[in-house]
């Protein structure tokens, strides 16, 4: 279920490339006409700034429902910071006391959830609306279904890469890279320059581990990927982890990142990109919106991680996946307006809005411009549709514990520990959690 052949994703993305068809008006369907009382809603959204185009569709939501139903009352909570939400709907979880309808991520995150019976299964919601069957993209739902059973919709398709700034580069007579050694040359010339090659806001432990799975794919191939995060068979200390830290820390002492990239948060770092400080930002399509807000068509570019010579991986595969995504409580108070919630997330209109803000949308049938489009989004969707196979970040298979646990590993890494101690301390910790 979680590792992708080419041809399935060239077959995911012309699902994609079909939202143009048909139009459709929103229906609620269900109990509608009666429902009233309170729904809690959590997400996790960048409220520091109003204009972040996720904060903008999520209010745009907020106000539609209000609107459509003034008899239901919509309690938010938003948390600007994505392991501090991860944390806080975890604890909820474990307690039981987890919101009506929330945000997840997928896979091996959600599994745990719905293991323990604190998420409700969609199926009979989604099979139930015409209209809402009719937005969701069926070969998008894998990775929120669980013994066959939707519990979580996604709607965003993600890729990691590297976004770079066109106008810096072409001031500087830089390409894109073909191999590392291209990388470290583009870092050694704008560092020469005194511009920051890559903004990284290391703070927050999971972005070290962008760059980090990027190298292990070019370093390993996709089998020993596979081995260690979806079948735990290999070991946390084999020989591979500990050359492809190698290749990272020749990143980081090559200059590529800012001198205080350890103590900068995420946000601070999307901020650096989009003020032109930095040329490069290696990171996800999530936020290709709100970088638009930065660095405008056509200046925005991107490109994958180059390839390292010798490696048995390829720069033609992508860290690919299915991202935010939307689950009922199994104990939800206010059932029946949680499910209207979630229909109009998934409505076509508010996911036309999110698709023209230039969001990769997993929905489909939505009958937006698509001249309206930034071509940075176009050839993002032409790139997937040509990756070799695809890779999971490695934190939504390995599930909450290890994946919390390599994002810190990276991290440390990056802090200058020493990468064999660093790892032969996972290989431990996995040893407890999987019992081998």
């Amino acid at each position: 279920m979680i590792a992708r052949s080419r041809k399935l994703i060239v077959a995911l993305v012309v699902l994609v490339l079909l939202v143009a068809g048909v139009t459709g008006a929103f229906a609620s369907g269900g109990k509608e006409g009666g429902a009233k009382g309170t729904v809690t809603y959590w997400h996790q959204a960048n409220v520091a700034n109003p204009t972040d185009p996720n904060v903008v569709w999520q209010q745009g939501n907020f106000d539609a429902f209000k609107a459509k139903y003034p008899s239901i009352t919509v309690e938010r909570t938003v948390v600007s910071n994505g392991d501090e939400y991860l944390n806080k709907i975890t604890t909820a979880m474990a307690a039981g006391n987890a919101p009506d309808i929330f945000q997840t991520w997928l896979s091996g995150r959600l599994e745990p959830f719905v293991t323990a019976g604190r998420v409700t299964p969609l199926d009979d919601i989604i099979n139930g609306d015409a209209a809402l069957k009719d937005t969701i993209t069926p070969a998008f739902l894998d990775t929120g279904t669980f013994n066959g059973k939707v519990y979580a919709i996604a709607t965003t398709l993600t890729a990691e890469v590297i976004f770079y700034n066109k106008a810096i580069f072409a001031k500087y007579g830089l390409s894109v890279p073909a191999t590392f050694d291209d990388l470290l040359t583009v870092v050694a010339t704008l560092k020469k320059n005194g511009i920051v090659p890559f903004a990284m806001g290391n703070k927050d432990p999971w972005v070290g581990s962008i760059p980090f799975m990027a190298i292990f794919d070019r370093v390993a191939g996709f089998q020993l990927y596979k081995d260690i995060c979806l079948s735990h068979i290999s070991k946390w200390d084999d020989p591979a982890f500990i050359e492809s830290s190698k290749y990272l820390l020749k990143l980081r002492d090559a200059g590529a990142y800012p001198d205080n990239f350890n103590a900068l948060d995420y946000n601070e770092a999307v901020q650096m990109f989009k003020d032109g400080k930095a040329a490069m930002w290696f990171n996800g399509t999530w936020e290709l919106a709100n970088l638009l807000q930065g660095v405008p068509d056509p200046d925005l570019g991107f490109f994958n991680f180059p390839n390292i010579p010798g490696g048995k991986g390829t720069s033609k595969s992508f860290l690919l996946n299915k991202d935010e995504g939307y689950a009922i409580s199994a104990n939800a108070k206010n059932r029946d307006g949680a499910i209207l919630y979630l229909k109009m997330l998934f409505s076509k209109e508010r996911q036309k809005v999110r698709a023209e803000q230039g969001t990769l949308v997993t929905t489909r049938n939505l009958g937006y411009d698509e001249s309206k489009l930034p071509k940075v989004t176009v050839d993002l969707i032409k790139a997937m549709g040509s990756a070799a196979y695809g890779v999971i970040p490695w934190d939504n298979p390995l599930g909450v514990n290890m994946g919390k646990e390599i994002n810190l590993s990276t991290q440390a890494v990056l802090a200058g520990q020493d990468p064999a101690d660093v790892f032969t301390k996972l290989q431990a910790v996995s040893k407890n959690e999987w019992g081998k």
